[in-house]
């Protein structure tokens, strides 16, 4: 089975070497590996030049170079350009353990080749500190699973070809959400998804030059709306009871959007949670703040509530 690796590069010459050596020593032989420069203004592409120059397998790599159009016009062009059955798509300061492709590759093939291969991962901080280990050990709600960002993530996971395909790739007007997105639209036409309990991918989280480090407001008022288009496809499929929890779950995004946007936060309060609704507590929603929430209701608490914590 034919795996293609796909990296969007962007200014990452300090990081590029040691991932494309974890794609180099993966036990699995036919992979195909394409770079895609994304306008980088270091030295990015003489680094990966020089690894296909000298590694003994840099044959398998290619590098594309583009103007800078952003990480997810970079997987579709990459996407576009490659021929794998399954694509492994990567960012270019993550590693995989050696194992990562071809047991998955494995797994897919006794499993009869599902559209999507959901993997365990570990996050690591900028140090090497381990910030969360995630292990799946068995299939939940699909839809609970990707309302709670629980599905994996870019790279823990193995994407078949023709299901990227029909839900036309990646969203490139999106700036951050995007593989919660895209699993959305193939959600949407596809329950066929396998989750693998083995753990072989690894985030490293850097310290600076990551939109997610600097652009809160904005990632909040994309996971939010996303949150609402979840619940909006299972308007109709799951009983007001069933929605319920994804209510829920809405409702304490929304306090933490607050903290960054209170316009917007208030508009998705207002809007997108059904009159009447009722808090419960929660991990992030505790019985002092609904016993608030009850009689000043959501923006009065809310400012009370920031006043005092």
């Amino acid at each position: 089975m034919k795996v293609s690796v796909i990296i969007p590069c962007y200014n990452v010459a300090g990081f590029i070497g040691e991932c494309l050596e974890s794609i180099l020593a993966q036990d699995h032989a036919d992979l195909e590996v394409i770079c895609v420069d994304d306008g980088s203004k270091d030295h990015t592409a003489a680094c990966i030049q020089g690894i296909i120059a000298s590694a003994p397998r840099g044959h398998i790599i290619r590098l594309i170079q583009q103007q800078n159009r952003g990480a997810t016009a970079a997987r579709n062009h990459g996407f576009r350009e490659s021929t794998g059955e399954y694509i492994q798509f990567m960012d270019a300061d993550d590693v995989l353990m050696t194992r990562k492709i071809g047991h998955q590759a494995r797994l897919a093939e006794k499993t009869g080749k599902p559209d999507l291969i959901v993997g365990s991962f570990t996050i690591l901080d900028a140090r090497g500190k381990v910030l969360q280990e995630r292990y799946y050990t068995r299939k939940g709600d699909l839809w609970i699973h990707l309302m709670r960002t629980d599905l994996g993530n870019t790279i823990s996971n193995l994407w078949k070809r023709s299901i990227v395909e029909a839900v036309g790739g990646w969203d490139e007007t999106m700036r951050s959400s995007q593989e919660y997105d895209l699993m959305f639209r193939i959600l949407r036409i596809t329950q066929n998804v396998v989750f693998d309990t083995e753990l072989y991918s690894v985030v490293r989280k850097r310290e600076t030059g990551s939109i997610t480090q600097t652009n809160l407001g904005g990632n909040w008022i994309r996971y939010v709306n996303l949150r609402t288009r979840i619940i909006d496809h299972l308007r109709d499929k799951r009983t007001p009871e069933e929605l319920a929890q994804f209510h829920q779950f809405l409702f304490d995004s929304i306090r933490v959007l607050y903290e960054h946007d209170p316009k917007a936060a208030l508009e998705f309060h207002e809007k997108e949670l059904p009159k009447g609704f009722k808090p419960s507590p929660s991990p992030t929603t505790r019985p002092t703040y609904l016993a608030l929430y009850n009689i000043l209701g959501f923006r009065n608490t809310q400012r009370l509530w920031a006043r005092f914590h």
